[in-house]
């Protein structure tokens, strides 16, 4: 029982870092000129933004890495709730979110490292497209694995019933728009939200898990 309880702990916490990280997508980037990925692959309008509030971009990095860590917590968690009456599908689960949290990792590491090296050699705009293009496919790559993690924990919860009804749709849900927010931009802002939803949700029900 005490890994659920660490699990609801991260469950909350992905909410929370989700919630900041949203934030940061839909009202402070805009504000400094990005808006959609044109923007983001302009290497003007990009280096200029990180010149204006760095701390903005070092943020939305480091919130790639907590919450895939975040996430493997709370799939260890569900892992060990449900594993008994689907052990095929929580196992699985479980390695598809660890690919997702490897990506995400990876995606938050390259955008530091890689926008930081290109500035102080002058902002070369080809390497700087190339580098977006990777972060950018990095990310998405760790957003399509956890929508596959989600689909199958949430078929999970619906077959063991070991979550509430509801949530086990929700996250079923989460995990079909993730799988496909590649697609745009607004996708990727509606899975956001229901992340957020789900993961606080699923935290309160780790937490009141008796020990």
């Amino acid at each position: 029982m005490k890994l659920q309880k660490i699990g609801g702990v991260a469950s909350v916490a992905n909410a929370v870092v989700s919630a900041i990280f949203l934030v940061i997508l839909v009202v402070v980037f805009p504000r400094l000129g990005l808006i959609g990925p044109n923007d983001w692959m302009d290497p003007a309008k990009n280096i200029s933004a990180w010149a204006a509030s760095p701390v903005a971009f070092f943020s939305l990095d480091i919130e790639y890495i907590l919450f895939g860590i975040a996430s493997l917590l709370t799939m260890l968690a569900l892992r060990e709730r449900m594993q008994a009456d689907a052990p095929i599908l929580t196992q699985t689960a479980l390695i598809v979110i660890s690919i997702a949290c490897a990506l995400w990792l990876a995606a938050g590491l390259v955008d530091h490292t890689m926008r930081l090296a290109i500035i102080s050699a002058g902002g070369d705009a080809s390497a700087f497209r190339a580098a977006m293009a990777v972060f950018f496919g990095l990310s998405d790559g760790g957003d399509h694995a956890s929508g596959w993690a989600l689909l199958l924990i949430g078929w999970a919860a619906l077959k063991t019933a070991k979550l509430p009804r509801m949530l086990g749709y929700l996250i079923v849900l989460a995990g079909l728009i993730l799988i496909f927010d590649f697609l745009s931009m607004v996708l990727s802002i509606v899975a956001l939200a229901l992340w957020i939803i789900l993961f606080l949700w699923l935290g309160i029900v780790l937490l009141r898990t008796e020990s």
